[in-house]
């Protein structure tokens, strides 16, 4: 069994039809990514990335988001 890091499944997420953005504005995003077996919410507001999973660094789920609407970024809570 090979384990895939966060910018592998963040990719599977997006060609598995995953990742629902919801909302995307100048200043603010917002989605839903299905993860295993759980919803999470993650976006960009007040210049920052967050995701509500319980990873401590840059999550796939963040790596998706970033996949469909942003350059890469710097990793979750960097400034």
């Amino acid at each position: 069994m090979t384990v895939e890091n966060h910018q592998t499944k963040g990719r599977r997420y997006v060609t598995e039809g995953r990742l629902r953005v919801m909302l995307v504005q100048s200043d603010r995003i917002y989605a839903e990514c299905r993860g295993q077996g759980e919803v999470w919410h993650c976006g960009y507001a007040k210049r920052r990335w967050w995701c509500d999973c319980p990873a401590r660094t840059r999550c796939s789920h963040l790596v998706a988001l970033q996949l469909v609407t942003a350059a890469p970024a710097r990793a979750q809570g960097e400034a």
